[in-house]
């Protein structure tokens, strides 16, 4: 039964359901036939990875995934969106309106204008019928094999087990048709089409920088210049009215993106319409949320002195938001920031200790990486070939089966999760001492403003937070080492177990026999008990580097400034509640209690998490004197959902859009 490993244990167990249920080579495929062909695929999807179950980005994601199918052509198609537990950057459609988003991708996007131009994209491949309006059966399974052989880092690692399989690509027309449906799809829903633009665009650069984790998407989209060529081609950009840019700018601003809205609006909007009301009144709103108080407070008096009631209305309330003095306050006019220059300058100074740390763990473990694909690489030869065998639902072969693909999904989780803590983990270092730079930055200045001064009481917690952070990620790379030296200790027991099922046969029936099943059982158990402690090691290494990046973005989201006066607080509001949906404590409550506004944002995140009140999360945290991020631990609770909402509050006052 000699033969190499497959591209991955599921292809086999799906052909066998697939082939008998395949519809004739025709030119067309019914929709029923499409749907039940897409619900076969997407269970074996399910049953071979981690799928997340986090409620906040689950319902982020079906909330905009629900949207965008609300203008669908197809009304016969129900979509259904999932995300899968991998940091491949990287996403999938199933026929029949089966949706796959990677973690990775998930945590790649800026928004949720960005997140529907992906998902916008995946629908646009079931709409246009890209996977099933082929010739023959056989091309239909591989398509699906395909899928199914990228979802996995272990099967896209193997060659082939069955027979003439390649990786599944899309042709070029496929995909800019799905391009451009998925642009005419998010702008009917209402979202910027000027994200998907942004959206690649970042892509590419990744991709230039050499991003690993990008890999698997280049080989199953275009490049992203060709995408990118046809797209500013269409109607959506070509014939955009100022308008039509005030619009989106608008929308932009909604959502949180201040930033993003404030680019539009100076650089596509204004220079074409500069009288214009509604224009003038959310360049203001933009510039309050964003801290420049004298240029707000210009656009604002414009705008309210504006024919437009509305615009005149609420250009009058920001305006009596805005503070009354932007100079330094008496309570700290001349603060002695003496200690606090010399706690940065020692917290630089670890900084250089935490990098050289990480830069002899991250060679030593590529170096560990290397040896242990090799090696896996080299049992293939052990693998028995099941590429002609027809394997029963319910039979003992199939037990087997489950058991080896229990294996692959926990060489995955070592694989993937090992990799993505090493690659990100110098960038992440990168952040820390971005926000360590921005603290030191006025500490030197011969005045320091209003936001300065109300700031400088956090530094303390906010130094902790950094050198925590750093901590956290050098133990997520030693931990991600550990994980892989787990893994290659494994291998002698998924050896024996490969030897044993090489040498097994089948009665007559297809089937092992009940002798052979429980002779292979010990070995094939030996195999998941090793193999289950380096996936939780790798596990526990990704949720190290979590935690480093979450206590970095709720210092960052701190030193934006957006919690040290009422108006630019109450954006910081209104996004988290919209965000999370959660009440969030008012401007004067977090005044009173001394709360950061990472502090706040992490607080009602974790509110939100377990169904409670702010306050409740606020009263933990001083009775336990924990984090919000070390009780978020405590109670195993998903650090990825953490570290993504509060990256994308935080673009939101920082992100501006790629040249358009």
């Amino acid at each position: 039964m000699k033969r190499s490993i497959s591209r991955g244990i599921a292809l086999v167990l799906l052909a066998s359901m697939l082939v008998t249920m395949m519809p004739r080579p025709a030119g067309a495929v019914s929709t029923q036939s499409e749907i039940r062909i897409g619900q076969e695929a997407a269970a074996e999807v399910d049953r071979e990875n981690a799928i997340v179950s986090d409620p906040i980005l689950n319902n982020w994601v079906n909330s905009v995934g629900s949207n965008l199918a609300q203008y669908r052509a197809r009304p016969d198609i129900n979509y259904t969106f999932k995300i899968i537990d991998t940091n491949e950057i990287n996403a999938f459609s199933l026929p029949g309106g089966f949706v796959y988003i990677n973690y990775g991708l998930l945590n790649f996007v800026n928004s949720d204008d960005e997140l529907a131009s992906v998902l916008g994209h995946e629908i646009g491949h079931v709409e246009r019928r890209h996977q099933i309006t082929l010739n023959a059966k056989a091309q239909i399974l591989n398509v699906i094999m395909g899928v199914l052989a990228m979802v996995s880092p272990f099967m896209y690692r193997f060659g082939s087990l069955i027979n003439d399989l390649s990786i599944y690509k899309m042709s070029r027309i496929d995909e800019l048709q799905a391009d451009q449906y998925g642009l005419l799809l998010m702008t009917r829903a209402g979202y910027d089409p000027y994200a998907m633009l942004s959206f690649m665009k970042r892509l590419g650069q990744q991709d230039q920088e050499g991003n690993d984790l990008l890999n698997k998407y280049f080989e199953t989209h275009p490049d992203t210049s060709a995408r990118l060529s046809h797209l500013q081609g269409y109607p959506e950009f070509t014939q955009a009215t100022p308008q039509t840019l005030l619009e989106q700018s608008i929308h932009d601003e909604s959502e949180g993106r201040f930033s993003y809205s404030l680019y539009k609006i100076d650089s596509m909007v204004m220079p074409k319409i500069p009288d214009n009301e509604l224009a003038l009144l959310h360049e203001g709103e933009d510039d309050l949320a964003l801290g420049d108080y004298i240029e707000g407070q210009q656009a604002l008096a414009k705008a309210a002195h504006a024919s437009n009631a509305t615009a005149q209305g609420a250009a009058q309330h920001e305006l009596a938001l805005m503070p009354k003095s932007t100079a330094p306050g008496t309570r700290l006019l001349n603060p002695n920031v003496g200690p606090l220059i010399e706690q940065l300058q020692a917290a630089s100074t670890f900084t250089k200790q935490t990098q050289a740390a990480l830069d002899d763990r991250i060679k030593l473990g590529r170096d560990d990486l290397h040896r242990f694909d090799a090696r896996l690489q080299s049992l293939s030869y052990e693998f028995p070939n099941l590429s002609n065998v027809n394997i029963r639902p319910g039979s003992r072969l199939e037990g087997a089966m489950q058991d080896l693909s229990h294996m692959a999904k926990d060489l995955d989780i070592v694989f993937d999760k090992s990799d993505a803590v090493m690659t990100n983990s110098p960038g992440m270092l990168k952040d820390v001492e971005s926000t360590l730079n921005e603290m030191q930055a006025p500490l030197h200045r011969k005045t320091l403003t209003s936001t300065d001064l109300e700031l400088l009481p956090f530094y303390p917690d906010l130094l902790q937070h950094l050198t925590t952070s750093q901590n956290d990620l050098v133990s997520s790379v030693t931990a991600a080492r550990g994980a892989v030296a787990l893994g290659y200790q494994s291998l002698a027991p998924l050896d024996d177990f490969f030897r044993e099922f090489d040498r097994a046969q089948l009665d007559f029936g297809g089937d092992l026999s009940p002798s052979t099943a429980q002779q292979l059982r010990p070995y094939a158990q030996a195999a998941i008990t090793a193999l289950d402690a380096a996936a939780v090691a790798a596990e526990t290494a990704q949720t190290f580097y979590f935690n480093a990046q979450a206590r970095q973005l709720t210092s960052g989201i701190t030193m934006l400034g957006v919690g040290v006066s009422r108006a630019r607080y109450e954006t910081l509001a209104k996004v988290i509640q919209q965000r999370l949906g959660a009440d969030v404590p008012t401007y004067d409550e977090s005044v009173r209690l001394g709360l950061s506004a990472g502090d706040i944002t992490a607080a009602t995140w974790l509110a939100a998490e377990e169904k409670v009140p702010v306050s409740t999360v606020i009263n933990e945290e001083r009775a336990t004197g924990k984090s919000v991020i070390d009780i978020a631990v405590d109670k195993h609770l998903s650090q990825e959902s953490l570290e993504i909402i509060l990256g994308i509050i935080y673009e939101g006052y920082v992100e501006k859009p790629a040249a358009m």
